[in-house]
């Protein structure tokens, strides 16, 4: 595999690959900083003024402490209020201030009513007691005590600098796990590249994720039959898309193992028995229904009844996922294509084509697969395909259809798309492929990437034995 950035997979002519490199492991992340726990760990034991004090005692404190921002009274150890240091110089300093509070007692000038917490509060829970009392403690501060003594004072600057680290902290967590994830999902993916490498030997693969971790995926394995291929789309794009990958990967896997489920006569796709692309797609479908518990709410039961389908499964939950895609069967000598779509299509070019019109554009059938709306059996229809030989030939995921772009911020399209591979049906593969990558990082300019991309490109040529 050839890394074109971190979030991009590139595929040169096999000729030019070296074997596969295993996906490497992460490199441990660094010791995450201590994280302040409780409310104690914010306060600072400031050294208190009992309330018999006058304001001219509180003037005198604050001009000789520069860095005071707010004193606590209290009485017996127990905590009476906060006085701040802005809003007592400000009043202070008004005409006769002095002159008429100045020996009078500091609580002229004191709230009476700050908040008050255990020392051993933890943060969350400060951090909600805090936002409920608005922007006052944040100005003030807060005191903390034990056991109804005074402890300390925590300051508002504390307490955001807090708030900060633990998002940090929480972002730092969620971005290692997608991370991680993103190694699971690549991981699953290395056995196609070394298939991919080892039976085209004219090829190009594009799988960009839209995100560290994306809905796009690709599958491919050697059969007696010739080599299986399937590109798919999945619901969404990130952590979500990532995980109904998993789940498409995991079926093929069966599919392809000798006790499998890939074809028309049930039996797996390493025997004799004909691989069927359509079927194939038809039991992925059930599958998908049966792990993510989606049934359509078409039939309704009778009035008070619950919904009770056939199969003694609940009844659909709100979600709806699911995914398009695109399987081919293609046979050793190159010539013949076997081809099931669910709303991707194939687009073929044979050597030496002299117009666009001339590109032929393989339609996939309508209906998304395992999606609650989709019956449980639905059938896709498999096109029995002659190539020419030495075709240059093509299969994209909607974030190549869908993406805006271009002097006219519109979608790609399937045109563009037939005239790109119009363009390039002379040249290897790899090379299309490499072209297209640029073509499609102008063709978006500004925009924003609008989800996972994938395209294969290759020429069909007898497979490597």
């Amino acid at each position: 595999m050839f890394a074109l950035d971190p979030s991009s997979t590139q595929h040169p002519a096999a000729d030019q690959l070296p074997d596969p490199a295993p996906v490497p492991a992460l490199a441990p992340a660094p010791a995450a900083p201590r994280l302040v726990a409780r409310a104690g760990q914010l306060s600072q034991p400031t050294a208190p003024i009992a309330p018999e004090a006058s304001n001219e005692d509180v003037h005198r404190l604050f001009s000789e402490q520069p860095l005071l921002e707010t004193l606590a009274v209290v009485a017996d150890d127990r905590p009476l209020g906060l006085i701040n240091r802005q809003r007592f110089m400000e009043q202070y300093a008004r005409p006769f201030a002095r002159d008429v509070f100045g020996r009078r007692s500091c609580l002229v000038f004191t709230d009476t009513a700050p908040m008050v917490v255990a020392a051993g509060l933890p943060i969350d829970q400060l951090v909600q007691q805090a936002l409920a009392s608005g922007s006052r403690v944040l100005k003030d501060g807060f005191i903390t005590v034990e056991e109804g003594r005074y402890a300390g004072i925590g300051t508002g600057h504390a307490l955001m600098a807090a708030m900060s680290d633990i998002e940090a902290d929480k972002t730092r967590q969620l971005m290692a796990s997608i991370d991680y994830a993103s190694l699971i999902q690549r991981s699953h993916l290395v056995e196609s590249d070394r298939v991919l490498a080892s039976q085209l030997a004219d090829h190009g693969l594009l799988w960009e994720p839209r995100d560290v971790v994306g809905g796009d995926a690709y599958f491919f394995r050697a059969t007696p039959q010739g080599l299986l291929g399937c590109m798919f789309d999945c619901t969404g794009h990130g952590v979500p898309g990532a995980f109904m990958t998993l789940i498409a990967l995991s079926f093929l896997e069966q599919a392809v193992a000798p006790a499998g489920i890939g074809t028309s006569a049930g039996t797996g796709a390493g025997t004799g028995a004909a691989i069927d692309p359509g079927a194939l797609l038809g039991q992925m479908n059930r599958y998908i229904k049966r792990v993510l518990q989606q049934r359509s709410r078409d039939v309704q039961p009778a009035w008070g009844a619950p919904a009770a389908p056939a199969d003694g499964l609940p009844a659909e939950k709100s979600s709806s996922d699911g995914l398009d895609a695109a399987l081919f069967l293609q046979s050793p000598c190159g010539t013949q294509l076997r081809f099931a779509s669910a709303r991707l299509d194939l687009l073929v070019a044979p050597r030496g084509v002299q117009e666009v019109a001339q590109v032929q554009i393989h339609a996939g059938d309508k209906l998304g697969i395992g999606y609650a709306t989709t019956p449980d059996d639905a059938a896709w229809s498999t096109q029995e395909l002659e190539v020419a030989p030495g075709s240059l030939l093509m299969v994209a995921t909607d974030g190549v259809i869908d993406q805006l772009g271009g002097p006219r911020q519109i979608a790609h399209g399937r045109k563009r798309l037939a005239r790109f591979l119009h363009e390039q049906h002379d040249r290897p593969a790899a090379q299309a492929c490499a072209e297209f990558r640029q073509a499609f990082a102008q063709w978006q300019g500004t925009q924003r990437r609008r989800d996972d991309v994938s395209l294969l490109v290759w020429r069909n040529q007898a497979l490597q034995p």
